[in-house]
C-alpha cells in the first residue's frame, strides 16, 4: 500500500511538471507527399509538426517523450534518428558500473529558457533493465569521474524519483526547475535504488553537451565512415543480440 501511494505521488509530480514544450528534430527516410502526410497523421495529436521531405527532416514541438515520437514515426514504416533536441542540451549515456545489473539507457536535459541565469530543464529519457513496477532515483552527481564505476562520482547534486513499468522500463519526461543545463556538463547521472535503507547504484554515465535543433547536419559518422542509417541498423542488431543473450542465459 505504501509503494502504491508513493508511486501515485510520483505520477502526480510528473503530471504537474510534465509541461514545457520543446522542439525535437528527426532525420527520417522518406520521399513524396504520401510520406509527409503519413507522418503528420501519426503525430497529429503530439504537437506542432513540420515535415521537410527534401531534407528528410521532421521537426516537432511537443511535451511528449522523445521515444514516443520516435516510435510513432517508425510505426509508419520509415526509419528515424533523433538529430536535435531543444536549445541548449546535454545527454548522458547511462551504461557504466552495470556489470551485475545490466541497467542502461539515455537521459537528455534541455533548457527551458534562453534567458541567461534562468533555471529549469526538461528531463527526457529511457532506462531499461530495471525490476518491474519499481521506484528508483534519477540522481545527478557532482562530478563525472567514473574511473571506479558509479562509486567515484561524488555527492548527489540533485535527485528525482522515477518508476518502471511491468517490463522494467522507465520512460522519463518531466520538468525540473532546479537544474541549469549549462551547469550539468561534466557531472554524471546515476540510477539508484533503495535497498534495505542503503542506496544501491545500478548504472551511471557522464553528462556531455549534445546537439540542439539545427545543430547536427551529420550524414556520415566520422568515427567509422558509415551513414546514420547504417549506425541505426547496427544499434538495432546489437540490441537484438543482447536480448537474445539475456534470454538464452535465463533458460
Amino acid at each position: 500500500m505504501i509503494i502504491d501511494y508513493l508511486r501515485g505521488l510520483i505520477f502526480k509530480q510528473h503530471r504537474m511538471s510534465g509541461s514545457g514544450n520543446i522542439q525535437m528534430e528527426f532525420a527520417v527516410q522518406m520521399r513524396g507527399d504520401g510520406c509527409r502526410e503519413a507522418i503528420k497523421k501519426a503525430l497529429s495529436d503530439s504537437g506542432t509538426v513540420t515535415v521537410d521531405t527534401e531534407k528528410g527532416s521532421v521537426l516537432i514541438e511537443t511535451s511528449a517523450p522523445w521515444l514516443d515520437i520516435h516510435k510513432r514515426i517508425e510505426a509508419t514504416g520509415r526509419r528515424a534518428v533523433l538529430t536535435g533536441f531543444g536549445g541548449q542540451s546535454a545527454v548522458a549515456i547511462v551504461d557504466h558500473g552495470n556489470e551485475t545489473t545490466n541497467v542502461r539507457g539515455v537521459i537528455r536535459f534541455c533548457t527551458l529558457s534562453s534567458v541567461p541565469g534562468q533555471r529549469g530543464a526538461v528531463v527526457d529519457g529511457t532506462i531499461d533493465g530495471l525490476s518491474s513496477n519499481g521506484i528508483f532515483q534519477l540522481n545527478v552527481h557532482e562530478c563525472g569521474d567514473i574511473s571506479a564505476g558509479c562509486s567515484s562520482v561524488g555527492d548527489v547534486y540533485d535527485s528525482s524519483p522515477i518508476s518502471s513499468d511491468g517490463s522494467g522500463r522507465a520512460t522519463i519526461r518531466y520538468v525540473n526547475v532546479r537544474l541549469d543545463v549549462s551547469d550539468l556538463i561534466g557531472r554524471s547521472v546515476v540510477i539508484a535504488q533503495s535497498d534495505g535503507g542503503q542506496e544501491r547504484r545500478l548504472s551511471c554515465g557522464i553528462i556531455a553537451r549534445s546537439a540542439g535543433i539545427f545543430q547536427n547536419y551529420k550524414k556520415i559518422c566520422a568515427c567509422d565512415g558509415v551513414t546514420i542509417w547504417d549506425e541505426r541498423n547496427k544499434s538495432i542488431e546489437a540490441e537484438k543480440r543482447e536480448r537474445d543473450t539475456v534470454q538464452g542465459a535465463s533458460l
